[in-house]
Formats: C-alpha cells, structure tokens, sequence
C-alpha cells in the first residue's frame, strides 16, 4: 500500500466515524478506576449542589428586607461561610482523585499506543513518517489527556448542572421553568452541528501537525545532508510551506468555533432575557406577594448559573472535538493489526546448533513487486556465508527475513526445523545477533549500549565483551569510561567506534546466529582492521551471514552466495566462483579490484592471513565451539 493510498484511507475513516464511539472508547480507559470515578462524582454532585446555596440564600434576604425582618442575617452569613468552606473541600478531594482516575488513564492510554508502535512490523515504519507517530505519541497524547482531565468533566458538570439547577428551577416556578427552556432544542441543535464540523476540521489540524513534525525531524536527522549542499534556505522554505497550510487548516477549524459558540450563547442569552422578562411581569402584576420577588431574583441567579455552565458547555464541545479527531488518529494506530504477529499456538524456538534453510523463498515489499525469486539456500551451522551482489540483488532483504522484520511472500525459512513463523518472535529475535552498517546507539552511558541485550550483565562481562569487540582501550579513554553517556544516535564518537560497540552490543546476546554488514568504507585502515578483527572474533562458532564488501570476508566465508535480480545467480567457495569467471569474477573485479588495483587485493590479502593467524591464537574465555 502506498503512502498516498494510505493516507486517503484514513482520511475516509474519520469522515465516517461516530464521535460518541470514539468518546465511549475513550471512556473504557476510566474503567479499571471507576470507584474512584465514581467517589470523585458523588463528592462533585454534591458541591455542584451546593452552588445553588447562595442563591437561595439570596432570595431569602431580599424578602426579609422588603418585610423589615433583619434578625436571621446572622445565620444567612453562617451558612453563606460554611458552605463556601465545604465546596473548597470538596474541590480538593475531587482535584485529586481527578488526578489519581484520569491521570492514570490518560498513562495506560500512552503506554498501550507505545506498545502498540514497538510491535508494529517494519513494513508499517515504511510507509508512516516518523513525524506523524511522535505528533500522536506527544501532541495527540496531549489533547486526548486534557479530554480525560478537563473536557470530560466540564461537559458532564454542565449536565449535572443542568439537571440539578432545572430541579431547583421548578420547585421555585415551573412557569418561568418551562420559559428558560425555550431556547434549549435550538442550542442543542447548533451544538449537534457544530460538533460534527468541527470535529474533521480539527482532524485535519492534527493530520498537518503531523506533516510539520515529520519535515522537523527529517530536518535535525539529516542537518549534515543539510549543510553540506548548503540547502538551509530550500529547507526553511518548505518547513514556511508547512506551517502556513497549518495555520490554513487551523483558521478553518477556528472559524467553525468563532462562528458557533457565540452563536449558541447568544441563544442561551435570549432564554435569559425572555425569563427575566416574564418574572419582573409577575411581581409587577403580583405586588402584595411579599415573597414574590426574592422568589424570582433566585430564580434569576440560579438560572444565570446553569446558563453560564451551559455557555461553557460550547467550549468544551471545541475542546471535545479536538480530542476526538485525536483520539481517532491514535485508535487508528491502535486498531492497526501488525502484519508480523505470533501465531496463537507459536512455540519457542528449541535450543540448536544454528542450521538455517531457506525453501523456496520469495518475497516483496508490495504485491506488484519481487525482490526475491526462489531462493533455495541450506546453511549448516557454524558456517558463515558471505552475500555478494549488486546495489538491489536483494541481500539485505534476504537476511531480514531470518528475524522476521517481514514474511516471506512463498516458502518458508526454517531454524533448526522450525518455520520461523510457527516459533515466538521474542525468542527467534533473542537468537539472531545484528550488527548492521548503521551503529545505531540510545542515549545511555556506554556500559548501557553495550548490555542492551544483556540488561543483567556485570561491569567483568560488559568489559570483557568489550575487549573482544576491540573498543575497550577507546572507551577507557572517553570522560567517564563505561560510564560516559552518549549522544543521540552515537554523535560523540566516531564511525568506527560506533561500529564496534554495535559489536559489543550483538557479542553480549551471545547468539546462535548472526547478521553482520561488512561495511567499513568510513573509517581509516586501522580502523577498519581492528572492527573486521572483531567481527571474525563475533562470528567465531556461529552461523553467519554477512553482506559482504571486503575481499578478506568472501575468502574467509565457507560459502559466498551471489544474488542477481533477486535469485541466486552462483554459489560457491571464493577460488570455484573464480575459476567459473561468471557473475562472481565481474564482481570482484569492479569491487575489490578496480577500487585500489592489485595493490588493494593484495593489502587485503594480507589482511586476511593476519586475521588467520590472530584467530586462531584468540578465544572467548567464557565460549565454548556449538556442537
């Protein structure tokens, strides 16, 4: 599926979905918590209640005061106090077991999205930018939290509001009561209107915040891209682009909220108007009634409260709104199934020596293309297999088949006898070590990148792999040795330190097979000796697979596997593809020979009998060859 097309389909989603599911799912996340929900509105119910005190209270003093009765003041002022202090009580106690249910919500919500992203397979990374996950990991996150921690509570205060104060209203006056509601069947229909529009209007809002966090990411990730074809002004024009279409979009929403929530205040103001209207009628036509007029002015005040309430009702519907059209995008995310997923009856991979097969394979990215074609490869184990082909023969699709970063399209890959797709993914990747041309490090101190793998591992064990992966001198050196945090993505060292703590880091899972990319082209010879040591040490006892780019590597393979168009094209030892003068020899000879002449295959032979030698003197002291 391409990106355009998915985009589209999402797009059609949110046009069709129904606000109150979207709402309703939201609310299942209250679940687990809903004693706590339940405590904190019942506190709320009555502080909501006691709102409408005052304004009885009010009403009373103004009838004592037409009928020259001033001895109960006293008792009003008491109760006046006392119930102001009871509501800043009730206040608290809801404030924090709003905090305890909803802020509780809103973190299983963010974890379960998190969770849902680290499962989600590889070919789902390919076609969604890393700008739209982190806007709904962070942005989406944030207004479906204020959704759990404010727009749900102000809707639903503004209901109980309602209920309670047309209660109140009624017993004052059912007239005056059945007057207010005049206006009610309008405003609830902007209200219905209103929600509706605003609600793809603020998606598209998020959809572009999105797109503008994508260009800043790919802008930070690629700021040496940047620089050296000096295209600062080209970048800063499109970033311009994406912020003027946001700021379109966002005028567009806002336009709906500008145009309606006024509009249905306005309409709440003339039910307002109309009862103040009818009650100064009845005490004017009424003049002996003495409690006739505190009657309506409490009528008026509590009427002015649920109005109030009511007006902040179409605020929190902009707000609602917004948190919906972000929720979606983050139920979409959720709702997604990872195409790569454990069967429901997937066993464990078995304990083996490392023998893999390939039957058969082929594979695609999409279903109108092929990147592999029958590929029929049996690796016994110990052995490792060099990768040879053209830029596009499908080598480092070919390998990452084995993890299960995508499934095979025909065929299957078999581990010691087992399909790769009937065993548990945790236990097929924990098996299966990566080093790949990108060294790729967390921002953690250098012990942590080491023992990733190994989070249990002891300061001996991390500093032992790192004397076989060669990087223990240079670590011993950087400010705080092991303990020295590194930069995002690994900035503080250099190419070939980076390269050979990825190494430490693979050793460290000590696993049955592995996949390394051979790539060294930039770091200096030196450099590039020592990390080739340390993959021959990594690769010792281990079924290997290496995508191979020195001609020290092919030599040392026990088979050199070469891909073209996809199939293989040869398959053999390094001198029988030689002798062949097929596919192999035109490679070798515009790869390893053009690049330096005879010279550099003869410094890379050299290389190669040093590494022999060295080898062979070296062991792990705590591994043991596979059976």
């Amino acid at each position: 599926m391409s990106v355009h097309s998915h985009y589209q389909d999402l797009k059609e989603r949110q046009q069709t979905v129904s606000a109150w599911k979207v709402g309703g799912r939201l609310a299942t996340f209250l679940k687990p918590y809903w004693k706590t929900v339940a405590t904190m509105w019942g506190v709320q119910v009555i502080g909501l209640g006691m709102m409408f005190v005052p304004v009885d209270i009010i009403g009373r003093v103004v009838n004592d005061i037409t009928a020259w009765e001033f001895g109960r003041f006293w008792i009003y002022a008491v109760l006046v106090v006392a119930n102001e202090v009871l509501r800043f009580g009730i206040g608290f106690a809801r404030a924090l077991l709003n905090v305890r249910a909803c802020g509780r919500a809103e973190w299983d919500m963010q974890v379960k999205l998190y969770d849902a992203l680290q499962r989600m397979g590889l070919s789902y990374h390919d076609r969604e930018s890393s700008g739209q996950l982190i806007s709904r990991m962070i942005m989406d996150m944030r207004f479906v939290g204020s959704f759990f921690r404010t727009v749900i509570f102000t809707m639903m205060e503004a209901g109980i509001i309602f209920l309670v104060g047309m209660g109140y209203l009624f017993y004052k006056s059912w007239v005056l009561a059945l007057w207010s509601l005049l206006m009610l069947p309008v405003a609830g229909w902007l209200i219905f209107r209103f929600a509706t529009t605003a609600r793809l209007r603020f998606y598209d809002v998020r959809q572009q915040y999105g797109d503008l966090t994508n260009v800043l990411s790919e802008n930070i990730a690629g700021v040496q891209v940047v620089r050296g074809f000096a295209r600062e002004d080209d970048q800063t024009r499109r970033f311009e682009g994406q912020v003027e279409s946001l700021i379109d979009k966002l005028l567009s929403a806002m336009r709906v909220v500008a145009w309606n929530a006024p509009l249905y205040a306005a309409f709440i103001t003339v039910g307002l108007a109309v009862t103040l209207f009818i009650g100064g009628n009845m005490v004017l036509g009424r003049p002996m009634d003495k409690q006739l007029l505190g009657m309506v002015i409490s009528f008026f005040f509590a009427l002015r409260i649920i109005t109030m309430r009511l007006s902040w009702l179409g605020r929190g519907v902009s707000h609602a709104q917004r948190a919906i059209a972000s929720a979606d995008r983050i139920f979409e995310l959720l709702d997604e199934r990872p195409e790569i997923r454990d069967k429901p009856d997937a066993e464990t991979l078995r304990e083996g020596p490392g023998r893999v097969v390939f039957e058969n394979v082929s594979f695609g990215y999409s279903g109108d293309s092929t990147v592999l074609t029958d590929v029929d490869l049996t690796v016994e184990p110990g052995q490792m297999v060099a990768l040879v082909g053209r830029t596009g023969s499908g080598k480092s699709t070919l390998v990452s088949l084995l993890p299960r970063f995508y499934d095979v399209t025909r065929g299957r890959v078999v581990i010691d006898g087992q399909d790769v797709r009937d065993v548990t993914m945790n236990s097929l990747r924990s098996s299966i070590g990566l080093v790949f041309q990108d060294s790729f490090l967390f921002s953690r101190s250098v012990a942590e990148n080491i023992a990733y793998a190994n989070p249990d591992a002891d300061m001996q064990q991390i500093i032992r792999t790192a004397e076989a992966a060669r990087a223990h001198d240079f670590v011993q050196n950087l400010p705080s040795g092991y303990d020295t945090v590194i930069g995002e993505r690994g900035v503080t060292l250099s190419g070939g330190q980076r390269q050979r703590l990825t190494i430490a880091r693979a050793l460290m899972k000590d696993p049955r097979i592995l996949i390394l990319d051979d790539s060294t082209s930039s770091v200096d010879p030196t450099t590039e000796r020592e990390i080739h040591e340390a993959m021959m040490h990594l690769a010792k006892y281990r079924t290997t697979f290496v995508i191979a780019h020195r001609l020290s590597t092919v030599r040392r393979a026990d088979l050199i596997v070469v891909l073209e168009d996809g199939h293989i094209a040869e398959m053999g030892s390094h001198d029988e593809l030689m002798e062949q003068g097929g596919l192999y020899r035109t490679i070798c000879d515009l790869q390893f020979g053009l690049a330096g002449g005879p010279a550099a295959i003869r410094d890379d032979t050299e290389m190669l009998a040093a590494d022999e030698e060295e080898v062979e003197e070296e062991t792990f002291a705590d591994e043991e060859p596979i059976d």
